[in-house]
């Protein structure tokens, strides 16, 4: 059993054992109309309490998967700048290695 049913079966218990009292008394109507009016307003309330705990929790998933396309996203880019960087170091070994021999070819 959820707890949600687990909350109704032990409201419509309350609820139950409080009208038979009130009947049996003989008080009864007027004040078991409050009540159900008062347990009606609960679970209204109740109710804006589960959309509203839905709502946040649909925007919460919502910044979730967004955060994780901006990670694809950057993890992507690291990728490009890792290889543009490993190809500018490349070049520019190159580039030290052929002054190199051309100013080891004119010290000679």
């Amino acid at each position: 059993m959820d707890k949600l049913q687990e909350v109704k079966k032990f409201d419509i218990t309350i609820f139950t054992s409080w009208l038979k009292k009130y009947a049996e008394c003989g008080e009864g109507l007027e004040k078991a109309w409050h009540f159900l009016i008062e347990q009606a307003e609960l679970a209204e309330k109740r109710q804006e309490i589960i959309e509203e705990n839905k709502r946040q929790q649909e925007v919460t998933v919502h910044q979730f998967r967004q955060a994780q396309k901006d990670i694809q996203h950057l993890s992507g880019d690291r990728k490009r700048y890792k290889q543009a960087l490993e190809k500018i170091i490349t070049n520019l070994n190159f580039a030290i290695q052929v002054a190199q021999n051309e100013l080891d070819g004119a010290t000679e």
